[in-house]
């Protein structure tokens, strides 16, 4: 079963992960801007991964144009997961939930672009007047990524 790890990351938390699962599955792992350099028709299976902002995976529409065989995705956040997440961003982004896996990020502010940055700034103010934050609204950046997180899509391929 030949697959591959195709990314987009920000701020390198979606790389990581994307690496982990490569490593895990010894398989390689692209970034998507490099993805023209691979036949996608090639694999059996794509395992993408991309970063969330509004529910949105970023690139997975890019990857869903390419057509794969099969498409495994995963979505790297900055919460950690809950029920009600996961339902936003399958119905966000027109997924079936059995070959979806969300992992939790983190935010690296110093590596985001202005208008994201900008974006979290607003946030962050109204968050600021908010009693009882969790660590993650009361911090600038944070990282709560941990491999651990890829054990349910490695689980997912050791079932084929």
């Amino acid at each position: 079963m030949k697959s591959i790890v195709i990314y987009k990351s920000s701020t390198g938390f979606t790389k990581q992960y994307a690496e982990w699962i490569a490593e895990e599955m010894g398989i390689k792992a692209i970034d998507i801007n490099k993805v023209s350099t691979i036949n996608i028709s090639d694999y059996e299976y794509v395992i993408f991964g991309g970063w969330i902002m509004a529910s949105n995976i970023s690139g997975l529409d890019k990857i869903k144009q390419l057509k794969p065989k099969k498409l495994v995705v995963f979505a790297v956040g900055s919460s950690l997961y809950s029920e009600e997440l996961k339902n936003q961003i399958l119905k966000q982004n027109n997924i079936e939930e059995k070959s979806f896996f969300y992992m939790p990020g983190g935010i690296r502010f110093e590596k985001l672009n202005f208008i994201v940055r900008f974006m979290l700034k607003k946030i962050r103010k109204s968050v600021a007047k908010k009693e009882n934050k969790s660590e993650q609204e009361a911090v600038s950046s944070f990282d709560i990524s941990d491999k651990k997180y890829i054990t349910p899509l490695i689980n997912y391929f050791d079932k084929k």
